[in-house]
């Protein structure tokens, strides 16, 4: 399950990234799943980028899993470390 403030859903297998249940796409982090082993997946494209967000919208950011129960959360008490600049997010 991937949850944000404003995100929360359930995510596919990591074997439905591999073939024959993904279809690598034209860069190797996007997959079509084809044939997942959950069926809500069939169909739709899968890539690290879906579950990113902007530096400054993340104060709290998390994953957990169901089997094996387990979960990490990134915290963001403050900005102060990041250094600011015309090439930055900020």
């Amino acid at each position: 399950m991937f949850v944000a403030d404003n995100r929360q859903r359930d995510l596919p297998q990591p074997d439905d990234r591999l073939p024959p249940r993904g279809q690598v796409l034209e860069y190797p982090e996007a997959v079509l799943l084809v044939n997942p082993i959950e069926e809500q997946f069939k169909g739709e494209v899968d890539d690290k980028y879906q579950y990113s967000d902007e530096s400054q919208d993340i104060w709290v950011h998390g994953w957990i899993c169901k089997d094996p129960a387990t979960g990490f959360w990134q915290i963001t008490p403050s900005y102060e470390f990041r250094a600011g600049g015309p090439n930055k997010q900020f």
